[in-house]
């Protein structure tokens, strides 16, 4: 497959489940996981409990009196997830019962990515130097860019090199060599 209609069946995928993922609950069903999830680490991990009030308040951190809210944008950091389905869909030569796998592991692998994210936040926050401004700025890199593609590349690297030999050198070098 080329280069240019695996982009251009990736952008399809991508905007059909952009607009799925938009207009159906799984957004907030997502966030709640991730928000769940990040409750139940925090106190093991760092001593924060995370407190959840009704929507539309948002949910804060507590260690005694201190207090940081989660000023985190949860439909946002939601979306992370609709690239790397979209990428998923997009590689050709898997089954779709291996689709079905692989859309699985990396909706569950970027969950808990995500939710080590808001688990991260109150020490990000409240501890806040230069360190922990860098070190917020690369885990939202992480959490929209570099979780999809790297766990796309781990779920679908058997693929990549027969599928979509333009992506790397190997089998460039292999199918000149029997030419």
């Amino acid at each position: 497959m080329s280069k240019t209609r695996f982009l251009m069946r990736f952008l399809l995928f991508f905007a059909v489940l952009l607009v799925v993922w938009s207009r159906t609950p799984l957004t907030s069903f997502y966030s709640d996981a991730v928000v769940g999830i990040a409750t139940q680490m925090g106190p093991p991990l760092h001593g924060w409990v995370l407190d959840r009030p009704p929507p539309p308040q948002r949910p804060i951190w507590r260690q005694g009196d201190h207090r940081v809210d989660a000023a985190l944008q949860f439909d946002a950091l939601a979306v992370g997830v609709v690239p790397l389905l979209a990428l998923i869909l997009a590689t050709p030569g898997i089954a779709w019962q291996g689709r079905l796998v692989r859309c699985l592991l990396g909706t569950g692998s970027n969950l808990f990515i995500s939710a080590a994210i808001v688990t991260a936040f109150p020490l990000l926050v409240f501890y806040k130097n230069a360190f922990t401004d860098i070190l917020g700025t690369f885990l939202g890199l992480i959490a929209f860019v570099g979780a999809p593609a790297i766990l796309w590349f781990v779920l679908c690297r058997n693929e990549l090199p027969v599928r979509l030999p333009g992506l790397t050198g190997r089998a460039n070098k292999d199918s000149s060599s029997t030419a």
